[in-house]
């Protein structure tokens, strides 16, 4: 064999080993991309589950601007206020 078919067959082994060691244990291994989905698909459902809270937060917010009732029921309920005139009872168990 030529020394030129050598260097070749060298450099592409080497060239090999380097592309194999990249995919595998380099900073954007298959590893870390695999870990880095599965991060990913956590972070969206969290992402999902907050956008449902703000929706219901929303909806809360719009309820204690516009319906008087409402208001009225978490006062009572959550605060235990009371209009002019009425007598709140708190019951024990």
């Amino acid at each position: 064999m030529s020394k030129s078919v050598l260097f070749y067959a060298g450099a592409f082994i080497i060239a090999i080993v380097a592309i194999v060691s990249q995919v595998f244990f380099g900073k954007n291994s298959l590893s870390q991309q695999r870990h880095a989905a599965h991060e990913i698909t956590v972070l969206q459902t969290k992402i999902d589950s907050l956008e449902k809270v703000i929706e219901t937060r929303n909806v809360q917010i719009e309820r204690l601007k516009t319906d008087s009732l409402y208001k009225a029921e978490i006062l009572r309920t959550r605060y235990g206020m009371t209009q002019k005139g009425e007598k709140a009872f708190q019951l024990v168990e």
